[in-house]
């Protein structure tokens, strides 16, 4: 009770001293966000129970349109993000996974830079595979986890190994916007900006990658120690290969059917949320799905994403963002520069480490950005740039969610996330001013 008292303080000041010249209504927006956030971060309140909260606020006093607070709810990401819990849910269930890549680690995993390479064409392959961005990690997770459990790897070398396998995939999960439905989705709804998956392909997938492969440089050089016990490790060639039921080849049939449609999207037109549904619904006919499946959808996540996503819009409708930001329209330079892009990653990542929540962060600092921005560079260079300063960057493991599943499944620990935070910050930094702007610059969009 002492910690809930403690983040009412800042609200009600708020709203007692309407700061920057902010009207009630709009002192009460500002003030219900804060506390919000503060609940979300510190966790003295269920994050449902908070978001709820929120959306009843912004409700009475946001000044928005109902269907624009809970746009979220009605809109296809909504089913697509639901029904890809599912569809992933009967991925594991079928364990088909397992039975098919395990043999490869023991084939051709027999140093570790091979093993990073197998690690990353699992991660890329696997998006088509699992729609579902937590599934997927926690698949692959098991996978690796029982290859190195069979060729008897010291603790603290799987600890590393697997820190990787985590970290990596949240920078391969920004090469496209299937690769995290969640966040990536998150993204263009906060930004208010609809892309089809080709233009996001157009400005991320490349730098994303050479991004991807510079991150893993300063991981070996970071953790070259460790990595080295993993060649010592003795490792047998030969694992027996697990012949497949015939149950197994009518899920597999169903799982590749699937993928290959989804991922033929843009030639069909056949919406993605209409293949997982269809998907799904062969997965409960081949009893590869059953009713209780159905609780894998995570319903706390689901009241997360509404609440978050309706921040931006009620911030912009309520007029409180114009008032915010307006005041730190004179920090930024007056065009498009080196010192506009510093700017852009100071302010993202110092949100981010306050806020810790990557949807959270994006939701406050985005819809700022954009406006601080509108008429001097292209709303979807600084949505990019924002993007990579907030979710290819953390310290702690609350700073991704991917992160954290590894840490609380006590995979590794957050001193192993802290060691490579310092390398990890130089080349965000880094990347976003070498990398990702000077492609865009060849490719004409910058």
């Amino acid at each position: 009770m002492k910690n809930i008292i403690k983040t009412l303080i800042v609200p009600l000041l708020i709203i007692l001293i309407r700061p920057l010249g902010l009207s009630l209504n709009q002192s009460i927006v500002l003030a219900s966000l804060i506390l919000t956030i503060s609940w979300w971060t510190v966790g003295v309140v269920k994050k449902s129970y908070a978001s709820l909260f929120l959306l009843v606020m912004f409700t009475i006093f946001g000044k928005t349109p109902v269907l624009l607070i809970y746009n979220f709810v009605i809109s296809e990401v909504f089913v697509l993000i639901v029904l890809s819990y599912i569809f992933s849910q009967g991925i594991s269930n079928s364990k088909l996974a397992q039975k098919l890549l395990e043999p490869y680690l023991y084939k051709y995993g027999d140093n570790y830079i091979k093993l990073m390479a197998i690690i990353l064409i699992l991660q890329f392959l696997m998006i088509f595979v699992i729609p579902q961005p937590f599934s997927r990690i926690i698949i692959l997770s098991i996978i690796i986890k029982e290859f190195f459990k069979g060729i008897n790897l010291n603790q603290k070398s799987q600890s590393t190994l697997m820190f990787w396998l985590h970290t990596s995939s949240v920078f391969i999960n920004m090469t496209m916007i299937k690769g995290d439905l969640i966040l990536n989705n998150a993204l263009l709804n906060i930004a208010d900006i609809q892309i089809a998956e080709t233009t996001w392909i157009k400005y991320m997938t490349v730098p994303a990658f050479i991004f991807y492969l510079i991150s893993a440089v300063g991981f070996v050089l970071t953790f070259k120690q460790d990595l080295k016990k993993y060649n010592d490790c003795e490792k047998s060639l030969e694992v027996d290969k697990k012949e497949l039921t015939k149950k197994d080849k009518r899920n597999l049939i169903i799982i590749v059917a699937t993928v290959i449609v989804w991922a033929t999207e843009s030639l069909h037109g056949i919406s993605g949320t209409i293949i997982i549904m269809l998907g799904t619904a062969a997965m409960f006919f081949n009893k590869l799905l059953k009713k209780e499946d159905l609780k894998s959808v995570d319903i706390t996540l689901m009241f997360f994403l509404t609440a978050a996503f309706s921040i931006g819009k009620v911030m912009t409708y309520s007029g409180t963002s114009d008032i915010i930001f307006s005041n730190l329209t004179s920090v930024f330079p007056g065009e498009f520069n080196l010192v506009y892009i510093f700017m852009i990653i100071l302010v993202s990542m110092a949100l981010h480490m306050i806020l810790g929540s990557n949807v959270t962060t994006l939701s406050v600092v985005l819809p700022g950005l954009l406006l601080i921005s509108s008429g001097i560079v292209d709303p979807i260079t600084v949505m990019f740039i924002t993007y990579v300063a907030v979710c290819a960057h953390y310290v702690l493991p609350f700073h991704s969610v991917l992160i954290l599943i590894g840490n609380g499944n006590k995979l590794f620990s957050s001193k192993t996330t802290m060691k490579y935070a310092p390398v990890l910050t130089i080349i965000v930094v880094f990347s976003i001013f070498f990398i990702y702007r000077t492609w865009w610059m060849l490719i004409g969009v910058l």
